[in-house]
């Protein structure tokens, strides 16, 4: 057993993809996850779309840098997953980008990131 993991949590059986390009930053999500939720750490957003034909996620963590870089928008995920709960992970107060977010009903989840705190604010949205 982990220390400070919710068994009722950790038999449940939601899934949650970490959706980002940054590879260091997605595992560390992915990790800080896996002991009480299916996570999965995918680098693109055709692959996850192609992972959850079968299984869709209950949640999907969006790392702000694959907004910039394949120069997708909060629109485009929301609309590929439209029944998902969505979080982005922002590092700095970008108020054009945070704005666009939290309309299409993306939760913000704020750098740097620790354990307590990533696990509270997931278990929020998933079990709200």
């Amino acid at each position: 057993m982990q220390i400070g993991v919710d068994c009722d949590l950790a038999v449940g059986n939601r899934r949650i993809f970490v959706l980002d390009t940054d590879e260091i930053g997605r595992m560390a999500v992915q990790f800080m996850l896996h002991d009480e939720y299916e996570t999965h750490e995918i680098a693109s957003l055709q692959a996850a779309i192609a992972k959850a034909q079968d299984w869709p996620p209950d949640l999907i963590i969006l790392g702000e840098a694959l907004l910039g870089e394949d120069k997708l928008n909060v629109e485009t995920v929301s609309e590929q997953f439209p029944k998902t709960r969505l979080m982005l992970v922002v590092g700095e107060a970008r108020s054009a980008l945070n704005q666009s977010a939290i309309s299409k009903g993306f939760v913000l989840l704020h750098k740097p990131l620790r354990l307590e705190d990533v696990r509270a604010k997931v278990a929020a949205v998933l079990h709200n």
